[in-house]
């Protein structure tokens, strides 16, 4: 009986497939978050809590299926949803695609106006008590480059 494989074959390193800065961005969102943790329960406000890896509130959810809507996109998301971790990066993700930008400013500036506007809403780029959020969220982007 023949195998089709050889020992070279098995000696060979498996290729893993290398995350992109923006996979890792989002992984480090995820961690400053919840830890990484998709059943996360985080803060009141107005008694409607932050839930999932992306501490995702009721608010983002309803934003996002408005977004979905004007875009002529059919499918919405429910408030379930944000504890599925796919999901949840998928609604991180079309938040993320209302940041304006251009040309002129680098990764690095993209992911902290993303992130702050993250924590701290549509104009969370420019509020003073988002800054400290970035900072953790560069902190993990970094070492997860590493």
């Amino acid at each position: 009986m023949s195998s089709a494989y050889t020992a070279d074959d098995y000696s060979k390193p498996i290729p893993i497939k290398k995350k992109t800065n923006w996979e890792h961005f989002i992984d480090a969102v995820i961690e400053v978050e919840s830890g990484g943790d998709d059943s996360a329960i985080g803060d009141r406000h107005l008694g409607k809590p932050s839930v999932g890896c992306l501490q995702i509130r009721p608010i983002a959810v309803r934003e996002v299926n408005r977004l979905l809507e004007s875009y002529g996109v059919d499918g919405k998301y429910t408030l379930d949803d944000r504890y599925d971790r796919g999901k949840s990066i998928e609604m991180f993700s079309i938040m993320a695609d209302q940041v304006e930008c251009c040309e002129f400013i680098s990764e690095e500036e993209f992911f902290e106006i993303v992130a702050r506007r993250w924590n701290g809403g549509p104009r969370g780029a420019r509020k003073k008590s988002t800054i400290k959020y970035w900072e953790k969220v560069k902190l993990s982007y970094y070492d997860r480059k590493i």
